[in-house]
């Protein structure tokens, strides 16, 4: 006879555990890298790479030129080390890269990116203090802190559209 938990198992948990026993868990590690790539090299490199695909802990990156090449090559570790501290865990074990020409749709998608992470990181922008009070008061007595930041965020984005529809 199975025992019935005391309290609900949260959202969190629940996705967690459907994650791992669809084989979506890795797949979402592998994205967490690719999505880390830029932060982890920083603005320079990241004009002049691309990361492609993650398969058997090895990361390949497509790079501009072969003299960038040579340079990553000498950096490997240093990047496999950023981007283990990226991601909070060490997925990778090597770093592959060759020549190929960058999709400069995706270098402006990333700096796009960059733009929308900074505003949402934590808060979003352009929210008066008034009604990130308001927030906080309407989502006080939501017990699971994942629940409050996901309908946090959805109060917050709802907000500044309305305010981008109808400015005061």
């Amino acid at each position: 006879m199975r025992k019935i938990a005391k309290t609900p198992p949260s959202l969190g948990e629940v996705l967690g555990n459907f994650l791992k026993r669809s084989g979506l868990d890795r797949r979402i590690r592998e994205q967490k890298i690719l999505s880390s790539w830029d932060r982890a090299v920083g603005e320079a490199i990241a004009e002049r790479t691309q990361p492609v695909s993650v398969k058997n802990r090895v990361l390949r990156v497509k790079v501009t030129n072969s003299v960038w090449m040579q340079e990553l090559q000498f950096m490997k570790d240093l990047i496999i080390k950023k981007l283990h501290e990226q991601i909070g865990e060490n997925l990778l074990q090597d770093l592959r890269f060759f020549i190929g020409e960058i999709d400069r749709s995706e270098v402006g998608d990333r700096k796009k990116k960059k733009k929308k992470a900074e505003r949402i990181n934590g808060e979003v922008a352009g929210l008066s203090e008034a009604e990130k009070e308001r927030i906080a008061k309407a989502l006080a007595e939501i017990m699971d802190p994942e629940m409050r930041e996901i309908l946090k965020r959805i109060y917050a984005k709802g907000l500044t559209a309305v305010k981008r529809r109808w400015p005061k």
